[in-house]
């Protein structure tokens, strides 16, 4: 009996996000946060999975002529550990790993591009299917700009309570002036200098600029807050679920005051209106794939 594990990393929202070159366009920001789907011959169970993901067993199995009677015989069972609403990546991780799974499954050959294709098609989607950055149009699934490098840093994430829903969100998202495009045009060429020059400041900053050019379209109470704690403690810069309510402090262990940054934060920040603050590690993208033969 064939099985495959299929392991989807979730996000702190996005590095950054606005309109580029008369596209919507974000840059994901992977964690150490995980969707995790076993796919194996069985009875079938597809109709027990989440609508979004369903669609895109549908959209696979229409695009590659599977016959349906296949998923009588396809059993499926998912776990995550990304919470939902929140701007981590919870359905994108999800679908995009459903896709690499029957790609494995049926021997499809799906490329990062496809399966970004396949789930923009479902839903706006993360660009976390790829392993190394690029500035990806969520709705249309096409990839702008590739990057020459990868992000690796420390963050802590505030889960702030509430949560957005990002189909609503991506609707009312063509309202950037010309000022709002020059700006972000300036976030974006920082941003790909940090990542060609490996250099954590740039892309801190370039991060913070478009948390800050956020605002404007979902405001977020504590981020001045807490893009001052990051400033005063030796943070690298802000991260944001820019169509959600997480925001999260990229980190050096070696510069960041972490302690003393916790205590300010407790003093400035209720404890009401957070759930949680985690605790991940910003990696690159891509999803893994185990194979195995029972």
């Amino acid at each position: 009996m064939r099985r495959f594990t299929v392991k989807t990393p979730g996000t702190c929202g996005e590095y950054i996000q606005g309109w580029y070159d008369g596209n919507p366009c974000l840059v994901s920001s992977p964690i150490d946060r995980y969707s995790r789907i076993l796919i194996e011959e069985g009875s079938g169970n597809l109709d027990t999975l989440k609508p979004k993901t369903q669609k895109l067993v549908e959209a696979v199995f229409r695009r590659f002529g599977i016959p349906e009677q296949e998923a009588e015989h396809l059993h499926v069972t998912m776990t995550s550990e990304i919470p939902l609403e929140k701007g981590m990546a919870s359905s994108t991780a999800d679908i995009a790993g459903m896709a690499a799974g029957l790609s494995a499954y049926f021997n499809l050959g799906l490329t990062p591009e496809t399966i970004g294709t396949l789930c923009s098609s479902i839903e706006p989607s993360d660009n976390l299917m790829f392993e190394r950055l690029n500035l990806f149009n969520h709705i249309s699934g096409s990839v702008l700009t590739e990057f020459d490098g990868t992000v690796s840093a420390d963050i802590l994430i505030v889960d702030f309570h509430g949560g957005i829903d990002t189909m609503t969100f991506n609707e009312t998202q063509d309202d950037y002036g010309p000022q709002d495009l020059a700006v972000f045009a300036e976030i974006v060429a920082q941003f790909e200098q940090g990542v060609r020059s490996n250099s954590l400041k740039d892309i801190g900053a370039a991060c913070t600029k478009s948390a800050i050019l956020n605002q404007k379209r979902l405001k977020k109470n504590y981020l001045d807050c807490l893009i001052g704690l990051s400033r005063d403690f030796g943070g690298l810069g802000t991260v944001i679920g820019h169509s959600g309510t997480v925001i999260g402090i990229m980190y050096d262990n070696d510069d960041f005051q972490e302690e003393a940054f916790c205590k300010a934060f407790k003093k400035f920040v209720p404890d009401s209106v957070y759930a949680e603050i985690y605790h991940n590690r910003l990696i690159p993208g891509g999803i893994k794939i185990i194979t195995e033969t029972v």
